[in-house]
């Protein structure tokens, strides 16, 4: 058989006979379990009692006429049974607004029962729960005495509700613009917001990989990737030296020494306030013959140029043996200082027999997906496709992106009329490079004219 449940009630017994609880919930869950159906009311009202057995179980009475009422008047945080009393006949039946409507004051009924429909006295909870966290993110913050405070705070500060509200105090914020502003951010704490905010970085899944990093600024952090994305499994000296090579002028012979000054004055742009090189930067090239053991062996760094052994110098090849990407949008239309025509294929189809007839080979088209939607000869791009290798951005991204990332990681020419000053603004890589690599042109009934290509 299953035993009973026990339950243990603390008592004290008096004159042998008597067993007096100390808790009125305790005496009403002993009536309720035993199904009493007759309490007795001792000594002028000031106890009730109930028969058990050869035993009388007594409890003080603390001034409530039922013990239905003491219970109901216990649930409620009622104080005493003066206070429960005095509410009951204003219809008022939770202590937390009686207190309210007599120690602040607040006579607004819908405003009391809006405050407790909207669970600010649940919130007030809460917020005792949290408020050693919100101590911590806010030491000026002046603590709620109440669930009253808890609601003003919320609606003067514009708050949808008293869970933003502790969530913006836990975080250490204390207005909700600036609370939204870092949560449409990823930011759930002030300290990390204005840390990212004071270091440039626009959200916090990059500041969050920036700290695991240990890289501190956002403009930091960008030359980090760059770096790497172009190649990641070479220490970011050598990553450097093939930036450099890939922006060297075309026919020139660059001895060893001078690309050991040239990557050393480079490092510079690496280092922090004190002249040391940031703590993630990977070095390799100590020694003159360091760069020519690269030189000699790193397959990406023959693109650029050929090692002469005897002369210890590097011949940058001409252009025209290098890999190019062209802006397929752009070139379409024949973009020229802002101005375009309707698009066609025609022009990509010029363009890279041009670049051929130049001794260019390894040609790339990328475009953008609406492209298609507006070229006038659509019925040709089989024919391009014969051409050259033609890439289309997804639907929604601008080839823009795909382009200048295929220049990042190639370190290859592109082809185009605009400037991308955009992202000149947004991404220093773009800003101190991209016009090293981009390539100008004009398509007329003449042909095509490009002022960088003899």
């Amino acid at each position: 058989m299953k035993p009973n449940q026990v339950n243990y009630i603390k008592a004290n017994i008096k004159n042998g006979a008597i067993i007096e609880l100390e808790n009125i919930l305790d005496f009403y869950k002993y009536v309720e379990l035993h199904n009493v159906k007759e309490v007795f009311i001792f000594d002028n009202a000031s106890k009730f009692g109930v028969l058990s057995h050869q035993f009388i179980l007594q409890i003080n009475s603390n001034g409530y006429e039922t013990i239905e009422d003491a219970k109901v008047a216990l649930l409620n945080k009622f104080p005493s049974a003066t206070d429960f009393y005095n509410a009951k006949k204003e219809g008022i039946c939770n202590y937390e607004i009686y207190e309210m409507k007599t120690k602040f004051g607040i006579t607004d009924k819908q405003k009391l029962e809006k405050i407790e429909r909207e669970g600010y006295f649940v919130g007030f909870e809460q917020y005792k729960i949290s408020y050693n966290d919100i101590q911590k993110a806010n030491a000026n913050f002046k603590p709620f005495e109440n669930a009253l405070q808890l609601y003003n705070y919320v609606v003067e500060n514009n708050f949808e509700d008293y869970n933003q509200g502790l969530k913006s105090l836990i975080g250490g914020f204390t207005t909700v613009a600036e609370y939204k502003s870092a949560l449409e951010k990823g930011f759930e704490y002030n300290k990390d917001y204005k840390e990212a905010l004071i270091n440039g970085f626009p959200n916090f899944e990059n500041y969050q990989k920036a700290k695991d990093e240990k890289v501190k600024t956002y403009i930091e952090f960008i030359d980090k990737h760059n770096l790497e994305l172009s190649s990641p499994d070479l220490p970011h000296d050598q990553s450097l030296l093939l930036l450099l090579l890939s922006k060297l002028e075309q026919g020139k012979k660059v001895g060893v020494t001078k690309l050991k000054f040239l990557l050393e004055e480079t490092l510079n742009q690496y280092k922090d306030e004190n002249g040391k090189l940031y703590d993630w930067f990977q070095t390799s090239l100590k020694k003159n013959k360091d760069y020519i053991s690269f030189l000699e062996i790193n397959s990406d760094a023959a693109q650029f140029g050929h090692y002469d052994k005897d002369g210890e110098y590097l011949e940058i090849f001409q252009l025209q043996n290098r890999s190019i990407v062209i802006d397929g949008s752009n070139v379409a239309h024949n973009s020229q200082n802002g101005q375009s025509e309707k698009p066609s294929i025609a022009n990509l189809i010029k363009m890279v027999r041009f670049l051929k007839t130049k001794g260019f080979s390894d040609i790339l088209i990328i475009a953008d997906a609406s492209l298609r939607h507006k070229l006038i000869d659509l019925d040709k791009l089989p024919q391009l496709n014969d051409e050259a290798k033609y890439l289309i951005a997804p639907a929604g991204v601008e080839a823009d992106v795909y382009l200048i990332d295929h220049v990042k990681r190639k370190h290859c020419l592109l082809l185009s009329n605009d400037a991308f000053k955009q992202y000149k603004m947004s991404d220093p890589w773009v800003a101190l490079n991209i016009d090293y690599y981009r390539l100008t042109f004009m398509i007329t009934e003449e042909g095509v004219f490009m002022p960088d290509i003899k």
